[in-house]
């Protein structure tokens, strides 16, 4: 841990101090010489052992031989390392709790370090963490915490990377447009970013353009307004929203997961849906992330058998999205085989107040759409005044995925016929190649899922991928979350896993700088 801070905090200085890049070769030598035998050696004698630095030693050293004593050794090292660490670690808490409250200009180091009550409180909450964490089993408290932050990790380096790479898409071939703070707005001010954003800021509204913002549910617009509290500034709230929901949302992604398959597949389930090609809309100022955390928790306490709080985070989905109310389907579902279940096994009627109980639950799942539904007669004294809009504004209306596939390719080709790229190229071919690559993906990967994730997917495609004028099948997709456990099963191979994730990286890039750009993509 000390050399992890040390390189994401000192190093940067250290090599500016010591010559730079000559300093990062010798620096990459020694590592491979020297840390990378003593990591393997650490690894293995835990591995051999699966006991603690003292009993590690004296589980795998010859008898009468005297390897523990460097176990006291190593263990004194722990305690006078974390003096230091802890101290570190409470700095970086101050100055996280600084910049929440808005006080990110005051963070002096020096005024920092001479402030002692400062210095204990946020010592002593690093410590009461610590000692919180290791109060549960090693699997259930280190292991599991390790596990999710290294996920919400990863999951904050692909949406910083999903950042930086919008920039330089969005720059090239432009005179310099500003820094990557300057050009924010105009790289994910997009598709239907701006709506939720004139929402937050003002509510829904009955006159103008903006009356039209009435289509978009109102979850992710109050959550921005709640950050906004915070940092004043209703996209980089929307962006950090975004930020968190993915980071938890992969968090349920892979617990649910989990719940089906091998931890390696419930692994490669999240790297999907970070890796599909309209992925970086859960970086966007978009409902994407949110949606997908509120669903996935609600997969995960269905499979769980919690079905109050997967019915609370249903509705939550529902008052999210359209299809957000979906999930009804596949709780419905597992419940359904609980009174199988049980009539099977011929214990219904000791069950039966339960099982009664769970299926009054799925009433709270339709509360989220009912709200949006008050929402519109409040606002415009219509509760349908949504469906109104989307009809007249945008042509859209219930019906059959293949005849929406075939008004789709009759747009394509007339585009092309236009020689209207951008629209060909960002909207029409986007749309026809995610429908049909879910309706595969489903197909390859299904048999290995529980049939609730089928009957879910297929009544989210038929709702999501029906519309008369699709414009977003790919975004709708990539928020699917039995297509992520799909594509995990698909991937079992390596060789296929990596093809995918290759095939899913490259469409990604292109599908971002043709967003960035301000083409057809929404």
């Amino acid at each position: 841990c000390a050399i992890g801070i040390g390189n994401v905090w000192r190093f940067p200085y250290v090599v500016g101090e010591n010559g730079g890049g000559i300093f990062v070769l010798f620096y990459l030598l020694f590592l491979v010489a020297m840390g990378l035998p003593v990591l393997t050696m650490e690894l293995a004698v835990g591995r051999g052992s699966r006991k603690s630095a003292v009993l590690a030693y004296k589980e795998l050293e010859k008898p009468k031989s005297k390897w523990h004593i460097h176990g006291w050794f190593a263990i004194l090292g722990c305690y006078v390392l974390m003096m230091y660490y802890t101290t570190v670690s409470g700095w970086m808490l101050s100055y996280f709790f600084k910049f929440l409250t808005g006080n990110n200009a005051q963070v002096g180091f020096g005024e920092m370090i001479s402030n002692p009550a400062v210095n204990v409180i946020f010592l002593a909450v690093t410590v009461i963490l610590g000692f919180g964490i290791l109060c549960f089993n090693l699997q259930g408290g280190l292991e599991r915490v390790t596990k999710y932050m290294m996920i919400i990790l990863f999951v904050l380096m692909t949406r910083i990377a999903a950042l930086l790479i919008g920039y330089l898409l969005y720059r090239y071939g432009r005179a310099y447009p500003g820094g990557i703070w300057n050009t924010l707005a105009s790289v994910w001010e997009h598709s239907d970013s701006p709506s939720y954003l004139g929402i937050a800021e003002r509510w829904y509204v009955t006159e103008g353009d903006p009356r039209f913002h009435i289509v978009f549910f109102p979850f992710y617009p109050c959550a921005i307004w709640l950050f906004n509290l915070i940092f004043n500034n209703s996209l980089i709230s929307a962006m950090v929203v975004s930020a968190a929901a993915s980071a938890v949302g992969a968090v349920f992604v892979y617990e649910a997961a989990a719940l089906d398959m091998e931890r390696d597949a419930a692994l490669r389930a999240v790297k999907y849906m970070l890796v599909f090609p309209a992925a970086f809309f859960l970086t966007a100022p978009m409902s994407e992330a949110l949606f997908i955390m509120l669903s996935a928790a609600a997969i995960y306490f269905t499979r769980k058998k919690q079905y109050l709080w997967a019915c609370v985070f249903g509705a939550l989905s529902g008052f999210t999205r359209s299809v957000g109310g979906l999930i009804i389907v596949f709780i419905a579902w597992e419940i359904a085989e609980d009174f199988i279940t049980a009539y099977r096994m011929g214990t219904i009627k000791e069950e039966r107040r339960a099982l009664i109980l769970n299926a009054l639950c799925l009433m709270i799942v339709p509360l989220g759409l009912i709200g949006y539904l008050y929402i519109n007669y409040a606002v415009t004294g219509n509760a349908l005044t949504f469906m109104k809009y989307q009809k007249e504004h945008w042509s859209q209306g219930f019906g059959l995925f293949f005849e929406t596939a075939a008004t789709q390719a009759d747009a394509a080709a007339r585009a092309a016929q236009r020689g209207n790229t951008g629209e060909l190229w960002g909207l029409w071919i986007p749309n026809l190649t995610a429908s049909i690559a879910a309706l595969i993906m489903m197909l390859t990967g299904a048999k290995k899922l529980r049939p609730a994730y089928t009957a879910y997917f297929l009544a989210y495609f038929a709702v999501a991928c029906g519309a008369t004028w699709l414009l977003s099948s790919p975004r709708y997709l990539t928020a699917c979350i039995p297509l992520m456990l799909a594509a995990a099963n698909a991937s079992g191979e390596r060789r296929t896993d990596i093809a995918m994730t290759a095939a899913c990286t490259m469409m990604q890039a292109a599908y971002l700088y043709m967003y960035v750009n301000g083409y057809y993509v929404y």
